[in-house]
């Protein structure tokens, strides 16, 4: 059975991960946006573009937060077996 703590943890890891898959994808759809309006010489690509990247890049913080969650209760969980012996 899983502690507080560790069901805390899950629940932000699922959060977490989820939300930054959906930024990392949206990032990846502003940016070809962008890279069609480049190609009909459009005046605010650069823009839509610097958006995009920027959706990715928190997109893929919020997946580093997310395994660092997960690794947390990896370590909860070793701990516990640790402690039974």
């Amino acid at each position: 059975m899983r502690s507080e703590r560790e069901t805390k943890l899950l629940t932000k890891f699922w959060v977490k991960g989820g939300v930054g898959a959906m930024f990392v994808g949206s990032g990846l759809s502003v940016v070809l946006h962008g890279w069609g309006l480049r190609q009909g010489n459009e005046d605010n690509w650069f823009w839509v573009s610097t958006g995009g990247f920027s959706l990715i890049m928190t997109g893929l913080r919020l997946i580093g937060d997310a395994n660092r969650h997960r690794t947390m209760v990896d370590v909860l969980q070793e701990l516990d077996k640790r402690e039974q012996m």
